[in-house]
């Protein structure tokens, strides 16, 4: 243990040792930290060279009642594997599994420890406040799991002072309905905000059953999904150099579980708790910015069926200490620790467990002029028996030519990434495996990014080629005795190209945006340590093509948009003899906003699956078709 906390210590003292400072793009919003200028946006300060995207905050507003994954399904190059109308739906990010994509909420990481991954399905995004995704490995900044890319979710911020609040009843196809309430107030030394939801989806929508001969038209019968939840936020301006914030995040997600065609009926149900309490509190000084955040988050899943019953109940203690230092307009230095700790009920297990975990990290960035941009990052983690190798990132922007009204920028870097074994991985009686190694990942890329302006109409291009190796995948394998057990199996290769291009223009009263977006994925076994090889194969569940259109228009009151989602063909095992067909989903959303005096009363008409698609997104679990929703929000003021 004295070891332990000596490599901690030298870690940490080495990572705050060194003076910081930073400067990001020209092009991008200007933040202001005690006179210290720092430019670009939060996520993109120390990820020179990578890929970040944000949720446009308007598609967030007009799609409050869904899910984080049905957001990023139809707007990302992100592919969700979704069980049912009411089954889990976890992120498949550059062709890596569920448990390769980090899920942080304000900054610290809310993966499930038991499971390694999050169901997106049990996010809804009225509690959230904004979206941003960092493409690529990016274990020094975000830690275990970031080895496809990482989510990051922020609460909602309150700029405008006073009090507003904002009432939302919405009705839909099969059974549905959603309510939201949200009030909030805020001064110049405080803001407080709290919200409300509330969902009911039966999910009684037609369907054909292929498993039965004739395939006849049923109704869906057991997928019905009950959720609420609340969010509450507190900001307090102690001084003007610091500030105390607090948070609170509680979904509670009841569903009975889609049975698979020709499979039997079990009444299967799942019940998710999820409460995350987090306080923060930040410090302004000649030093730089000091931030300490705390947090507890329960997560308690319920699992039954008329043989089985499953309890999992996890509590997590996580403490996040940084100090950021920024020197004029040339570099910053962050230095940190984060220390972890679980515990674990969880009747698969045979017992209580416990297991702590710390990591010391050190984000530095560097720009030596106006057209380059340096980042450098790095990270080590201690965990007892599991210590992955120090994962650092290299990465570098650079503004190759410049005219005009064009601008064009050449990027890459070089990182790394792991991912601890989970609990259920080490721990699940019968089955667990504590030999299990950390999966270490590198990843390389490079691409163009292009932004052209004339007048209003800006031009933003941008295209990056990829290239991963994850070795020590781990992966469930069957034993002799009857029941499954993972192992350390094999090293996968993920190589890929992603397209985008964002056109938008203001034509007096009209505002106009357009983004097409394409990603080519090939994942593959490049060797097998153990079983079957089946090398140069696509993994299973991966599209290889997957393709995005999205359009939005607003004039004066009204706003309309459109989404188009292509899915190319998966394949369902691993020596790709069998596939899930190609499938595109289009949806639409129209908007009136109506003055009622300071209010404002927003009606909204949506039809998601516009064309009626009969597709899977896992096999023999059939989707809802056609969907209409009507909603109405009341806004004060």
């Amino acid at each position: 243990m004295a070891k332990f906390s000596k490599r901690i210590l030298l870690f940490l003292a080495a990572s705050l040792g060194m003076a910081p400072a930073a400067l990001a793009q020209q092009d991008t919003a200007l933040y202001h930290l005690q006179g210290v200028e720092i430019f670009g946006k939060p996520a993109e300060v120390f990820a020179a060279g990578s890929r970040v995207s944000t949720l446009d905050s308007s598609y967030l507003q007009t799609y409050t009642s869904r899910s984080l994954a049905e957001a990023l399904q139809a707007r990302t190059p992100i592919y969700f594997k979704t069980y049912g109308a009411s089954g889990i739906s976890s992120a498949s990010f550059r062709g890596t599994s569920a448990g390769h994509t980090a899920v942080l909420w304000n900054g610290l990481n809310i993966t499930l420890p038991s499971l390694g991954q999050s169901d997106f399905a049990t996010l809804p995004l009225s509690s959230v406040g904004e979206v941003a995704m960092q493409h690529g490995a990016a274990g020094a900044t975000y830690g275990s799991g970031a080895i496809g890319g990482a989510i990051l979710l922020n609460s909602p911020t309150y700029g405008r002072q006073g009090f507003r609040g904002d009432l939302q009843q919405e009705v839909g196809s099969f059974g549905r309905y959603f309510s939201n309430a949200a009030a909030s107030y805020s001064n110049e030394k405080l803001a407080v905000g709290i919200s409300g939801n509330w969902q009911l989806a039966p999910n009684r929508f037609p369907y054909r059953d292929y498993a039965t001969f004739g395939a006849p038209e049923r109704k869906q019968e057991h997928a019905e999904v009950q959720q609420h939840g609340f969010a509450q936020d507190l900001v307090w301006h102690l001084s003007p150099k610091s500030k105390l914030s607090l948070h609170s995040w509680y979904t509670s997600t009841d569903r009975e579980v889609q049975p698979a065609l020709g499979a039997a009926y079990t009444n299967a149900q799942q019940l998710d708790k999820n409460l995350r309490l987090m306080a923060g509190y930040d410090y302004s000084s000649r030093w730089g910015q000091t931030s300490i955040k705390t947090a507890w988050f329960s997560d308690y899943l319920k699992y039954t069926d008329d043989n089985n019953y499953s309890v999992t109940d996890i509590q997590t203690y996580q403490v996040q200490a940084e100090q950021t230092y920024t020197y004029g307009k040339r570099w910053s230095l962050r230095g940190g620790v984060n220390l972890q700790h679980f515990t674990g009920d969880v009747e698969g297990y045979g017992g209580g467990v416990t297991e702590d975990r710390a990591a010391a990290f050190a984000l530095f960035r560097f720009d030596p002029t106006e057209a380059l941009e340096l980042s450098l990052n790095m990270r080590q983690a201690f965990i007892k028996n599991y210590n992955p190798a120090p994962t650092p990132t290299v990465g570098a922007n650079w503004k190759l030519a410049s005219g005009q009204n064009h601008h064009l920028y050449l990027k890459g870097n070089v990182s790394g990434s792991y991912r601890v074994p989970t609990l259920n991985e080490r721990f699940w009686q019968p089955g667990g495996n504590s030999n299990l190694k950390p999966e270490q990942g590198w990843n390389y890329e490079s691409g163009l990014r292009h932004v052209y302006t004339l007048g209003s109409l800006l031009v933003e291009s941008e295209a990056t080629a990829y290239y991963m190796l994850v070795d020590n995948w781990v992966q469930w394998v069957p034993t002799p005795e009857g029941f499954w057990t993972p192992h350390n199996l094999q090293k996968v290769r993920s190589q890929g190209l992603e397209l985008s291009s964002q056109a938008s223009r203001q034509l007096g009263d009209l505002k106009l945006t357009a983004t097409a977006g394409y990603t080519y994925t090939s994942t593959e076994q490049v060797k097998a340590y153990e079983g079957t090889e089946e090398l140069d194969r696509q993994l299973a569940y991966v599209p290889l093509h997957k393709a995005t259109f999205f359009t939005d228009a607003a004039f004066r009151t009204w706003s309309l948009s459109g989404n188009l989602s292509y899915n190319g063909l998966r394949y369902t095992n691993g020596n790709n003899t069998n596939f899930l067909p190609s499938f595109t989903l289009v949806g639409f959303a129209l908007n009136k906003q109506f003055l009622l005096g300071q209010q404002k009363l927003i009606a909204s008409a949506r039809v998601d699956n516009a064309t009626n698609t009969d597709y899977k997104t896992m096999q023999n679990l059939p989707m809802p078709g056609r969907q209409y929703a009507l909603s109405l929000r009341f806004i004060i003021p």
